[in-house]
């Protein structure tokens, strides 16, 4: 299996898909695997949860999803259904489920919170739509926090995160004692993206070309500044798109411009991770004294040093 750019050039080296059993009763076949129902009789909740060895951030995962019932034999509680986890960490955080069967509805976004329970945050459709040994195809694109579902190549949901998830493991789920088979997983790995709040125009486009683009790209980043995209829309609506889509927000904040201020507070809004620069000797806003701040000096000399903070402050984002 090849995980690849969405332009098809590779971001990740190619392995073979392997699995573990977390929770629940399992059968694994290279791509495929199945749930067979929870490990216990008597155990409640009824789910089942293998994981894999891919770690996502970014790009499109695709599973054929087939139910053997959707409707239970017994009485449980919950309805059958069965999906793609995204940002898995471990069972005492938080992550995403993407699913058929969730809540009663045809199609579902939801997450687990530690110490509550799962929920859904997103549900389209009604469940009872859904028919056995029929199978449907799941796509998930993942672009920063922006989740996009596709069932059967129709897109069917899309909802940006309130946060970023911790994790980036890659997992099946199932809820539900019947048998569920999943065939065919594939990963489209894409490179994180960046997004660059700034003034437009000198000497703060040097700055942009020479240090901050090179910079990230360097880490294997993309970098999307507002003034470099073309085509028609809403400046603001693309705006807060790219920020959501963005795994990280560099802002450049040494002039007091209300447009890279409203960008950083929808950043914050987000809990999206920020890295602020700002020229030295310059005073800041005080609502934004209390962050963490690279300052440099705007000469020839400080580019270097604010080259090396920069790749620092990137490292430990995507290290984290």
């Amino acid at each position: 299996m090849q995980a690849s750019s969405s332009n098809g050039s590779s971001v990740a080296v190619a392995h073979e898909t392997r699995w573990a059993a977390a929770t629940g009763l399992w059968e694994f076949h290279g791509d495929s695997a199945s749930y067979t129902g929870p490990s216990s009789s008597e155990g409640f909740p009824p789910y089942g949860l293998a994981l894999t060895n891919w770690s996502v951030t970014d790009g499109t995962v695709r599973v054929r999803v087939k139910f053997s019932e959707l409707e239970p034999k017994e009485q449980i509680k919950g309805h059958i259904s069965a999906g793609l986890v995204l940002g898995f960490q471990s069972e005492r955080s938080r992550y995403v489920i993407v699913q058929l069967g969730a809540y009663g509805s045809a199609y579902s976004i939801g997450e687990y919170l530690p110490g509550v329970t799962w929920q859904g945050i997103e549900n389209v459709g009604s469940a009872r739509n859904l028919k056995p040994n029929i199978e449907y195809q799941i796509e998930v694109r993942q672009t920063g926090q922006e989740i996009r579902m596709v069932v059967d190549g129709v897109p069917v949901i899309e909802r940006i995160l309130n946060q970023p998830l911790s994790g980036t493991q890659l997992g099946l789920f199932a809820w539900g004692k019947e048998r569920v088979d999943f065939r065919e997983l594939v990963v489209n790995a894409t490179k994180p993206q960046v997004f660059v709040a700034m003034q437009f125009g000198q000497p703060f486009d040097t700055l942009y070309q020479e240090v901050i683009s090179p910079g990230a790209r360097a880490m294997d980043l993309d970098v999307v500044r507002i003034d470099e995209m073309a085509g028609p829309g809403i400046i603001f609506e693309d705006i807060k798109r790219q920020i959501a889509e963005s795994k990280i927000v560099i802002a450049e904040i040494t002039a007091p411009n209300q447009n890279v201020f409203y960008e950083l507070g929808y950043a914050h809004a987000l809990n999206k991770p920020t890295i602020l620069l700002a020229q030295r000797g310059k005073e800041l806003p005080f609502d934004i004294r209390s962050y963490r701040v690279i300052f440099y000096d705007d000469s020839i000399g400080g580019k270097p040093a604010l080259e090396r903070n920069l790749q620092k402050h990137l490292e430990a984002i995507l290290q984290s």
